[in-house]
């Protein structure tokens, strides 16, 4: 291979070194992750309904009064257990009180809900969880997480006796 061919090949390698150095740059930007300005508290609980632990539920920790921050969420395993996690992903809460909302969708036997066909009215799922556990404005579960050092809450809720779809109708 001569001179002028050998340039010509090593200039059409630079182009692709280049894309590849600025893809590489681009996800390490991606992966920078968003972290709390205020300490926040390791946070975890459980959940039961009517005595058993409640499976796959979504436990919704709100900011009340003076509290500072966004709040949190977490699901419940097959033990009821769950922990709490900020919206960026870090485990726990800043520290203060909380209203707390459990919802837990439950789907007639048989039913399939396909997203893409149906609209949320549509949908043949139901709250598991009386309105006075899972409508954030009608809550009775609170909870206070310390300034430091962790939080562990237990939860007992009732079943709902509406019937109709998950918006409670």
């Amino acid at each position: 291979m001569d001179i002028p061919s050998r340039l010509f090949a090593a200039a059409r390698r630079i182009p692709a070194a280049v894309c590849m150095a600025a893809l590489v740059l681009g996800v390490a930007a991606c992966r920078h992750e968003q972290k709390s300005d205020v300490p926040l508290v390791p946070v975890t609980g459980e959940v039961n309904l009517e005595g058993t632990p409640l499976e796959g539920a979504t436990v919704e920790y709100i900011p009340s009064g003076a509290t500072r921050g966004q709040g949190g969420s977490g699901l419940t395993d097959y033990k009821g257990l769950f922990e709490i996690s900020s919206p960026y992903g870090e485990p726990g809460l800043t520290e203060g009180d909380y209203k707390v909302v459990v919802n837990k969708i439950e789907l007639p036997p048989g039913a399939v809900v396909d997203p893409e066909k149906m609209g949320p009215a549509d949908n043949p799922g139901r709250e598991l969880v009386a309105p006075n556990y899972s409508d954030r404005a009608k809550t009775t579960l609170k909870a206070k997480v310390p300034p430091s050092g962790k939080a562990h809450h237990k939860f007992s809720v009732k079943k709902s006796t509406v019937r109709g779809g998950a918006g409670g109708a």
